[in-house]
């Protein structure tokens, strides 16, 4: 195309236009007498492209008509410009059929400028008729819209761009005329509820109608506050009905967008998200909130999150009860909780206690680790912990979580359990024990290592029954194979002693088993659980204890006749003193009183001295060999066991005391005191005890004797208390031995009487001891066996 720059024209008032060379519209024809269309659009666009103006039939512009829109005193340009090619074809073919048909043409063109720079003309031509109806020229009106352009192409760019924004953010647009009652919904709106194109249009009222009734008279209280002006804009999220019944969550906002003079809102406007899947993400994170609540409240372990810092920003209830410390106490606690809680095992660097708190600043990860915490109470507890990196959305460690679990009580168990299977071990290997549990279906037993110790069997030994069968020796092995399995077919124990033949080197042993057989809970399988002794030793020792019973026997039964033999012995030295001893010592007494008495009057006094002293002497004999005969009765006597009344029986050895005593002391007798054992025996204890009492507190200015029980050493005892002339407590030894005497002849006796009071408390079962102090008196206990059960029930 070319373009070629026309004169400018002048007209009257001297302002000047720019035109288009006729070249810019230029065809291959020649003109034609009739008006061209073409042409005539060429001469049109040799005048100016912005004004008003008149043209004859082939375009030329009429210059008296000639009205330029150039500005007063702005210099004449001469600019010269051309259309796009493509323009041109469609501009010429429109406007020919515009002017064929006698109407007004009017059309929107780029113009561009040899210079670059372009505008947009929009340029009206109306058809001029003359008188004769025939077309006479045509009135032109062409205006520069290149702003306007500009500005639309602008408002289009930025409603794309809307558009864009909406979809991308699947956002429905809504516009509420209040004043017409009238609302419009964007496409986006009824897409989201499910309306396809061509559907029926929701009115406004029918969206009153999709809204769930449990939200509907908040939306409308909320809408009609927005047009009031009480609230200048709001959001709000409700349920809808989508098209196909479902319902939905939406969150609607909005607010005013033009209110009137009294500020009643005139028109509202807003958008329309769908949020359901965002509704039911929320609900699943609330459900997973509370569940996650809920785990960490009812967790059987204490859960902690401790930031990089070290601070501890959560702790459920069960690390709370674990640690004996609330989350607040925690928080304020010097030094740190974590720094509190040590490892037991020791820094092996420095051989120092290890905290937790040191090993999460190492970057270690713990799997149930065995720490120590003291409570606030001063209680020691084991705690199991371990430990985890916690990963904040960008996949750095923002903190570590903590697991721990109080295992106190579980390590005091395994503590336990540890020592009674260590003492259970020991226990075996002392008693040469073992113990073995045989699996009757799977034919298969395990055993301790001892008791593969006493067997002599290996790892490889085959532990079945048969192998149990080929340890037992020979001479032993039926037998004890029907018994064995007796015991299993009719579920009773089973104890035998026998001989087996050791695995390993075939030594010989003693072995003792017992075994029962017991079920599993469900009563189907079988066990036979039992322990094997080796009682080789104890075969020895039986061995030996019946040879030294045989020597024992034989020894017994010579001793036995030796004792008849000295029994027989005692009994005719009894006798012998009883009748050989005692005539002589008659003859003597009464020979002796015989001369005193005839011949006392010429016997010279020395001569009657000796004769007193014989019978004093002969007399005294005679009480000692009637003491030896009562203390040698008493070790041959049957004793009678009853149970009576000792304070009573004391009581009638005190009146016979009182009535053979000129002065008889002061007795107390404690009442209602029972025994058991040979009454008669008994009574001859009290007699010497009680008689020993006066005898040796007669001397006494306030003589007093008390018989009484009490408790010594935590049993009871019979006690005889004087306050007389007591005893030297080195001496008591000799208290109980026969012709033993602790005071001279001041004392009538002959030393026999508590020696007779030991053998008889001896033969009951008791014992008998003294206690005493020298001018200060004596207290003599003893205590007597008590009644067999049979006995009491006898009785």
């Amino acid at each position: 195309m070319k373009g070629m720059v026309n004169q400018v024209a002048h007209d009257n008032s001297g302002a000047s236009r720019t035109c288009i060379e006729g070249d810019a519209l230029a065809l291959c024809q020649p003109a034609l007498s009739t008006p061209d269309y073409e042409q005539v659009l060429r001469n049109m666009f040799k005048s100016v492209p912005l004004g008003v103006y008149q043209t004859d039939r082939y375009g030329h512009p009429t210059a008296t008509e000639l009205l330029c829109f150039t500005a007063p005193h702005e210099p004449v340009t001469h600019r010269t410009g051309y259309l796009n090619p493509q323009d041109r074809k469609v501009l010429v073919a429109s406007f020919q059929a515009a002017m064929e048909a006698g109407q007004q043409w009017h059309q929107q063109f780029q113009y561009r400028f040899a210079d670059g720079a372009g505008s947009h003309i929009q340029t009206v031509v109306a058809p001029l008729v003359g008188n004769d109806s025939a077309l006479s020229g045509y009135q032109v009106c062409t205006i520069d819209i290149t702003s306007q352009h500009h500005s639309h192409l602008e408002l289009a760019l930025s409603d794309d761009r809307q558009r864009a924004a909406l979809e991308a953010a699947e956002l429905g647009i809504w516009d509420f005329n209040v004043t017409g009652n009238y609302c419009y919904f964007s496409p986006f709106c009824y897409q989201m509820l499910g309306y396809s194109g061509g559907q029926a249009q929701v009115r406004l009222q029918d969206w009153s109608n999709i809204i769930h009734p449990q939200y509907l008279d908040n939306a409308r209280r909320v809408l009609e506050n927005c047009i009031s002006g009480t609230i200048e804009k709001f959001e709000v999220e409700f349920r809808l009905k989508t098209n196909e019944g479902k319902w939905r969550w939406f969150r609607c906002t909005g607010k005013a967008a033009e209110r009137d003079a009294s500020g009643r809102a005139n028109r509202l406007a807003g958008t329309l998200l769908d949020i359901n899947q965002a509704k039911l993400m929320e609900h699943l994170l609330q459900m997973e909130h509370g569940l996650l609540n809920l785990i960490t409240s009812t967790s059987p372990v204490g859960i902690m999150f401790i930031e990089s810092d070290g601070n501890i920003t959560f702790v459920n209830p069960k690390a709370e009860r674990i640690l004996g410390l609330t989350k607040q106490q925690m928080a304020h606690r010097e030094p740190a909780v974590i720094d509190t809680i040590f490892s037991v095992e020791e820094d092996t660097a420095t051989g120092a206690e290890l905290s937790l708190g040191k090993i999460l600043e190492q970057g270690r990860c713990l799997l149930q680790s065995c720490f120590v915490f003291t409570r606030p109470d001063g209680a020691s507890a084991v705690l199991s912990i371990s430990t985890a990196p916690f990963l904040d959305p960008a996949s750095t460690v923002s903190g570590t979580v903590v697991t721990l679990e109080d295992v106190t009580e579980q390590k005091t168990r395994e503590q336990v359990l540890a020592d009674n299977d260590r003492l259970l071990r020991e226990t075996q290997r002392i008693a040469q024990l073992g113990s073995y549990v045989l699996d009757i279906a799977q034919d298969h037993w395990a055993c301790s290592s001892k008791l593969e110790e006493i067997l002599g069997i290996g790892a490889g030994y085959p532990k079945t029954m048969q192998g149990h069968f080929d340890i037992v020796h020979e001479e032993f092995r039926d037998q004890f194979i029907d018994s064995y399995r007796a015991a299993i077919g009719t579920n009773r124990p089973f104890e035998h002693e026998y001989k087996i033949r050791r695995h390993n080197d075939g030594v010989e042993r003693w072995v003792t088993e017992c075994c029962e057989l017991t079920w599993d809970a469900a009563c189907k399988q079988a066990r036979m659980i039992g322990t094997i002794k080796d009682i080789t030793e104890r075969k020895a020792a039986e061995e030996a204890i019946r040879n030294l019973n045989d020597e024992l026997d034989r020894r017994v039964i010579e001793r036995t006749s030796q004792l008849v033999a000295a029994k027989k012995e005692i009994e005719s030295f009894s006798y012998s003193v009883s009748h050989d001893l005692r005539a002589p010592l008659r003859h003597i007494n009464s020979y002796s009183s015989i001369l005193v008495e005839e011949y006392g009057e010429t016997l010279p006094e020395d001569a009657r001295y000796y004769l007193e002293r014989i019978c004093t002497a002969s007399n005294r004999m005679g009480k000692q060999i009637d003491d030896l005969l009562a203390l040698t009765r008493v070790g041959r006597a049957i004793m009678k066991r009853s149970t009576f009344n000792i304070s009573q029986l004391a009581a009638d050895v005190v009146d016979m005391l009182s009535d053979e005593s000129d002065n008889p002391p002061e007795f107390v007798v404690q009442p209602g005191i029972s025994a058991y054992g040979d009454s008669a025996l008994v009574r001859l204890v009290l007699q010497n005890l009680l008689g020993n009492s006066v005898k040796y507190s007669s001397r006494a200015p306030d003589p007093r004797i008390e018989f009484g029980q009490t408790l010594v050493s935590g049993r009871h005892a019979f006690f005889v208390r004087d306050n007389g002339v007591g005893f030297d407590m080195a001496y008591v030894e000799k208290l109980f031995q026969p012709f033993q005497r602790l005071h001279g002849s001041e004392f009538e006796g002959t030393g026999i009487g508590l020696a007779t009071v030991r053998r008889i408390i001896e033969r009951h079962g008791g014992s008998i001891w003294a206690e005493g102090k020298e001018n200060e008196g004596a207290t003599f206990y003893f205590t007597l066996s008590h009644p067999r059960k049979s006995e009491v029930t006898a009785c």
